[in-house]
């Protein structure tokens, strides 16, 4: 697995765009969406192919997801609160967030392995696929397509594809 990535980049230049991190943490707080998985349907999208919503299910990237990311960030958020009484804590917080950020790494790589095997059907950077993705991911997820969740995600389809799909995202159905 190559951790150094094409996705890995692309995830962390979207995720650095104006207003994109706050939409994605908001999506991942009030959803129980995951960062990662949004970012690979947007980059994804930019190879022109589909989110393989099945293959993805039975990955290794949705297996570490499950027995590494998740605790880590579950543990994360606990220490977060018993420091602002004991703030000795704040070194194991940080401690916490490079791990958790290395094993959103590590499951970046194994979700870069995992699309790449699967074929390209559209033109790159197609934002009717990027959409199609994100419903696909929303769809699996039990969403409704509520005002709040629609409003994050248009940041995040303006920061990957433009102002045009970004209106697109208020109608998005799934």
């Amino acid at each position: 697995m190559k951790l150094d990535n094409d996705l890995w980049q692309y995830a962390l230049q979207l995720y650095g765009r104006p207003g994109v991190e706050a939409a994605c943490l908001a999506l991942q707080q009030e959803s129980s969406l995951s960062v990662n998985r949004l970012l690979f349907c947007c980059w994804l999208a930019t190879t022109g192919r589909p989110l393989l919503l099945e293959a993805l299910e039975r990955s290794q990237a949705a297996q570490w997801q499950h027995s590494t990311t998740e605790p880590l960030r579950a543990l994360r958020y606990q220490v977060r609160q018993q420091r602002l009484q004991t703030p000795q804590l704040d070194s194991c917080y940080q401690a916490l967030r490079r791990a958790e950020l290395a094993a959103e790494q590590v499951e970046l790589g194994w979700l870069y392995a995992l699309g790449l095997d699967w074929p390209a059907t559209t033109s790159a950077g197609c934002p009717d696929l990027l959409l199609q993705n994100l419903g696909c991911y929303l769809r699996s997820e039990g969403l409704e397509p509520e005002l709040r969740l629609l409003t994050e995600l248009q940041v995040l389809v303006q920061a990957a594809a433009g102002p045009e799909p970004a209106r697109r995202v208020l109608q998005l159905r799934w």
